[in-house]
């Protein structure tokens, strides 16, 4: 008797797919015995027949081919009827406004910055080490739109409008009516320290350049530093016979919340995009290589460059699932002396850390208050001007070393205590992190304890013992100014003096040495802390010092091309690849640590810390923040009531109770849908045990691949008919036990079965 054999089930129910068959091909409304008797194009000969099956549809006969090619000429050849009037009309605009938004996206992405540079590192370097570089790009914009908002406000206004006086809109009433004015005193007051806050300017060539380095001199009184600006109302001129001018106090104030409320802003957006990315990214952990290797190609690349760095990111990625796979599997065999040894090992470490932070702490406040003291002393003017110069970036130079020398120090310990590839960097991340902050904290905290010295003279400026600061802003903004200055030369210079020639040592000299050293690979926490640490000093000298964003501008333009040239030419690519969807979320909440350390002190100068009566926009005031009293107190009353309403503790505690129950709302919410997830997982799972089930009872009762075609007839409808009926939720006991016997098929989480 002629053998048949049956063709491959696609994963799907036989039930299901021969109705889907049959309504496909107008078969459907047929007789029964028609159905029956046209069943058999499941059945295919043992021996293949040219053109007897379409090569890219494995099982489908001439009959199906033929009817399908027949109703594709049928609707080539119809007739279409054009749409006329109002339903025309609105057709042809939303073809012209998709298109419209596809080249609009075209054209987009064509202007976006640095698209070519990611593609090329994204190829020879992975996603990890780009993250790198889109989260400086992030930071480059970032700190444009904080340049703008600065200049534009501030720095602009300050040097186009003139100095006007004290108006109402400054000291809330009259000054030239003494009895009227809250401010008189302090207006006197303010003039006359003003006058004595005098800065020295030399035209030497060699002070103009430790000017410049330092922010003394001739740069302390420009509009690089807090203050040069005016606390006076600035005259912009007279518009119908109407007097305007531009409140400076309230606009700087204004701005400096405006800056940090919108930094806040895209930190959520972009933490909140990345966490979803990590979420979405951690689901896909069970068809990774499958997702990868079959769908993972752009098939509409044309460019041989492209098609290779795609090629190479492709292969970077999967090389990171496996490097995965292999640490989750080496750590999951150790013994239990080797686990008592690692945690052994963590804790000394870690206990090595704690004492490495308290030192540099230390160290920073002592170097601090000792450069405080030579300063001040009676024989610094008699010292040469470069000694000045060493003397003075003293402190800023101690900072940038322990950052340098104290990360390499946790970057090698870290290898030891054998944590996964994510982990160590985030450990890594965490511990520099305490470093550099600890080590501004340290630095904003002595500062803090110079400017509140008890020993002062009535324009608040200390007196012996204490240090005299006749404009302690401006102080501030010069020692956050040199801490960038030398931030940005320390990265040139290590790019520069140190990756260019080990490269060239490495790569030229042949002996144990730089075999031992080897080429340098590219470490993602420290260039990611260098960049969290630069941008931290951009946050907080904003407001002593309003140009540092322009600074910061262009220390991330300068840094993206060295980095990029430094990547390529002298970096070889990570031994243990990084995880860009996991790496980019952390970076950013990181970044987000930082931001709310940096509003912390901000917060207090605006509200607890006295400001100097000879500089700056807030002189007249005993705290910066008074200039919104005075302005509000300046409104009609019904504002004015609604503005003390709503600082009141009868708004506040209401809000902060619905703020409460939201969160608690969306919590739940949150809960629920996760649990609906993980339902469907489980159901997910039990569907690929019933097809694993479903294939093996098609064997036993066909008797393998190769049965008799009469047989297989019958058992085909046997199985069909009765997995039609195991898509019922109520499983029986007996198909539990069957399950039990079936191997989860690769690539589906396996679930126990306590369920049933």
């Amino acid at each position: 008797m002629k053998r048949t054999r049956v063709s491959p089930v696609p994963p799907r129910t036989r039930g299901d797919m021969m109705v889907m068959e049959e309504y496909n091909h107008g078969l459907a409304q047929e007789e029964p015995h028609i159905r029956r008797r046209k069943s058999t194009r499941y059945e295919r000969p043992d021996i293949g027949l040219p053109g007897s099956y379409d090569d890219g549809h494995v099982g489908r006969p001439l009959t199906a081919k033929k009817t399908m090619r027949q109703r594709r000429e049928k609707l080539l050849n119809t007739n279409v009827r054009k749409l006329k009037g109002w339903a025309g009309w609105k057709y042809r605009r939303k073809l012209g406004w998709n298109k419209f938004k596809i080249s609009y996206r075209e054209f987009v992405g064509r202007l976006e910055i640095w698209r070519s540079s990611f593609k090329t590192v994204e190829g020879h370097f992975g996603t990890g080490v780009l993250s790198y570089f889109t989260f400086l790009k992030w930071l480059f914009f970032l700190n444009i739109y904080i340049m703008l908002i600065v200049f534009v406000f501030i720095c602009l206004p300050q040097i186009i409008f003139t100095s006007g006086s004290y108006t109402t809109a400054i000291t809330g009433s009259n000054t030239t009516n003494s009895s009227s004015s809250t401010y008189t005193t302090a207006v006197s007051l303010a003039v006359n320290c003003t006058n004595l806050y005098v800065v020295n300017v030399t035209n030497q060539g060699g002070y103009l350049v430790l000017d410049f380095l330092q922010g003394t001199g001739w740069m302390e009184k420009t509009i690089l530093f807090f203050g040069y600006y005016d606390n006076l109302d600035l005259s912009i001129g007279v518009f119908g016979g109407t007097q305007y001018s531009y409140n400076m106090p309230l606009a700087y104030l204004m701005v400096t919340g405006v800056f940090l409320f919108l930094s806040l802003v895209l930190l959520l957006n972009h933490t909140a995009a990345g966490f979803k990315q990590t979420l979405v990214s951690s689901e896909d952990k069970y068809f990774q290589y499958c997702n990868k290797v079959f769908g993972g190609w752009d098939y509409a690349l044309s460019d041989p460059k492209t098609c290779q760095l795609k090629h190479k990111s492709l292969y970077n990625e999967i090389t990171v699932d496996l490097t995965e796979e292999r640490d989750v599997q080496r750590r999951h065999n150790r013994t239990g002396k080797q686990k008592c040894g690692i945690y052994s090992l963590r804790f000394f470490v870690n206990l090595f850390v704690l004492v490495v932070l308290g030192g540099s702490g230390y160290l920073i406040y002592y170097v601090q208050v000792e450069i405080s003291k030579i300063t001040e002393g009676t024989d610094f003017p008699n010292f040469g001007t470069f000694v000045q110069l060493a003397i003075q970036y003293t402190p800023s130079i101690t900072l940038t070393l322990l950052n340098v020398i104290v990360p390499f120090i946790f970057e090698k310990i870290v290898q030891g205590e054998d944590y996964s590839t994510d982990y160590e960097v985030k450990i890594t991340l965490v511990r520099i992190v305490f470093l550099r902050l600890a080590s501004i904290a340290v630095l904003v905290a002595t500062i803090y304890i110079q400017i509140e010295c008890s020993t002062k003279d009535y324009c608040s400026v200390g007196t012996t013992p204490c240090v005299e600061l006749r404009c302690w802003e401006t102080y501030v903004g010069q020692q956050l100014y040199k801490l960038v200055i030398l931030d940005i030369l320390a990265g040139i210079g290590v790019t520069l003096f140190v990756e260019f020639p080990r490269k060239l040592i490495v790569t030229k000299c042949v002996c144990g040495l730089t075999k031992a050293v080897g080429q340098q690979e590219f470490i993602i926490t420290k260039n990611v802390l260098d960049l969290v640490y630069s941008q931290t000093l951009c946050w907080l000298g904003t407001f002593f010092s309003p140009l540092i964003p322009v600074i910061a501008v262009l220390h991330y333009f300068i840094f993206f091309y060295l980095k990029k040239v430094s990547l390529l030419v002298n970096m070889a690519p990570p031994s243990r690849p990084y995880r860009a969807s996991k790496s980019n979320s952390f970076f950013m909440f990181v970044l987000f640590i930082s931001f709310a350390l940096v509003c912390m002190p901000i917060g207090w100068c605006l509200a607890r810390v006295a400001p100097s009566k000879g500089c700056g926009p807030f002189r007249i005031y005993t705290y910066m923040y008074e200039i919104v009293t005075v302005t509000i107190a300046q409104w009609p009353q019904w504002l004015q009531d609604i503005c003390n309403f709503i600082g009141s503790a009868g708004f506040a505690v209401p809000c902060f109770i619905a703020f409460l129950l939201v969160i608690y709302y969306y919590h739940a919410l949150a809960s629920a849908r996760k649990q609906m997830v993980r339902l469907m997982k489980e159901q997910l799972a039990l569907e690929g045990r019933d097809k694993q089930f479903l294939m093996q009872r098609l064997n036993d009762l066909t008797g393998g691949p190769k049965a008799k075609s009469k047989e297989t007839n019958g058992n085909i409808r046997k199985v069909a008919s009765r997995e039609s009926k195991s898509s019922s939720s109520v499983i029986t006991q007996s198909q539990v036990a069957l399950r039990n016997g079936v191997e989860t098929p690769p690539g589906v989480p396996d679930y126990d079965d306590h369920r049933f």
